[in-house]
């Protein structure tokens, strides 16, 4: 469900935030790396390499808010 959400919203985002979808069971490594416990599981990182921890799913409202907000730094 969080998938469907976030295909709707990427649109609204294309051209100022990069996405990527990784597959943790092929990619144990970066899963690792970023201490997914457990999906969904997002990390946002910074144009200057900072990490904000990963977060599970969230609402419609609350993701948009969310990404307004990384725009913002």
């Amino acid at each position: 469900m969080f998938m469907q959400l976030l295909e709707e919203i990427i649109p609204n985002y294309k051209d100022r935030i990069t996405f990527y979808k990784v597959d943790i069971d092929k990619e144990i490594d970066l899963a690792n790396i970023f201490q997914v416990r457990g999906i969904p599981h997002f990390v946002t990182i910074s144009k200057d390499g900072g990490v904000s921890p990963g977060s599970g799913a969230l609402n419609k409202e609350t993701l948009k808010y969310f990404l307004e907000g990384l725009l913002l730094k």
